[in-house]
């Protein structure tokens, strides 16, 4: 059995290659790199515990470009390092879709840097010949073109956001005022405030599309208290926590719940959901029309989003939750670094 690991900024995502052991951890590596560290002996435990035999690591990375590392290449080698120290012999999967050893990453870093979403386009590219891969996680968004079982983005973040194929939003950690710089409220047009008042987890938490299952979540703002929230263990409940991310939501223009009351508070929800929407659209356009693809692959926490951009370009849609199910698609680089080490292993 292999494992793969995917470790990025805010989360940490463990997958082993027969889905029985799938594990997305909360871990801030932008507040405090530290804890990497530990977050990985506990998947180690955890697998341990369960009495899973583990051939091979292999791991992928975003949490290089994260606020915990002053340059990309030190948080390439931190990350790497972390891995080694905990697990043994672990390979590491570079931007030619190749894995090298730890010893590989010293020597080119920048290879290793953003890499999750190439391992996923990499193994579905095998079982879907011709789609665009679109994985919305917490943070960002992934528009991949496949053409002929081959992988057409481009291999950086930086070329990826020219080209429309990243989009750096999320459904759980980008602020609204990111997003938007107005919105309207009872027929009148208002501006946002630029605080990090609220995120699209408070939006989709309104909305009723994430709640008490979200898989994880800390809240920053600053007049409220930090909220951590996994499958179901957290300390805002039901109503609460919907409440209080309305209230949230009133602060990006400068109101408290009780003035905008929560019909304010749904209008502005829903006029982030369809802008996060309307960006999608005009990347899978753009894409869809560049290389002439029907099919679009959705997978990561925020694929409700994709189901509503699919609707709008008259494309079919395949959600990798339907036939991995939910936990898997939640965490799919990590799933597929270990599922490619499988096939690797077996040639």
């Amino acid at each position: 059995m292999m494992l793969g690991i995917d470790v990025g900024g805010a989360n940490t995502k463990a997958a082993t290659s027969d889905g029985s052991f799938v594990r997305l951890i909360c871990a801030p590596l932008y507040r405090n790199k530290a804890m990497l560290p530990g977050v990985l002996a506990d998947v180690k435990r955890g697998l341990e515990a369960e009495g899973n035999e583990i051939k091979v690591v292999g791991a992928v990375m975003t949490g290089e470009l994260c606020g915990g590392f002053n340059t990309k290449r030190a948080g390439v080698l931190y990350i790497a390092k972390a891995v080694s120290d905990i697990f043994e012999t672990p390979l590491f999967f570079n931007n030619d879709c190749a894995f090298k050893s730890s010893s590989s990453v010293a020597k080119g870093p920048f290879s290793f840097a953003a890499t999750n979403w190439l391992a996923s386009a990499q193994f579905l590219s095998e079982e879907y010949k011709n789609a665009i891969f679109v994985d919305i996680g917490s943070t960002t968004t992934d528009v991949i073109p496949i053409v002929g079982g081959k992988i057409k983005a481009k291999r950086t973040d930086f070329e990826r956001l020219k080209s429309g194929e990243l989009i750096y939003s999320g459904v759980l950690r980008t602020s609204v005022a990111a997003l938007l710089t107005r919105i309207a409220i009872g027929g009148v047009e208002y501006r946002l405030s630029s605080e990090y008042f609220a995120t699209t987890a408070d939006v989709y938490i309104v909305l009723g599309y994430t709640g008490n299952d979200i898989y994880s979540h800390q809240i920053t703002a600053g007049y409220s208290p930090s909220i951590r929230v996994i499958r179901g263990t957290h300390e805002e409940k039901g109503e609460d926590l919907r409440i209080n991310a309305m209230r949230r939501l009133a602060r990006v223009v400068c109101c408290d719940l009780e003035e905008i009351g929560a019909e304010g508070a749904v209008t502005i929800a829903k006029q982030v959901y369809e802008k996060q929407v309307e960006e999608l659209v005009d990347s899978l356009k753009r894409v869809k029309e560049k290389y002439g693809l029907e099919t679009v692959v959705s997978g990561g926490i925020g694929d409700f989003i994709v189901k509503k951009a699919v609707e709008f370009l008259r494309a079919s849609l395949i959600p990798l939750s339907s036939s991995y199910g939910v936990d898997i698609s939640a965490v799919f680089p990590a799933y597929a670094v270990a599922k490619l080490l499988e096939a690797s292993s077996s040639t």
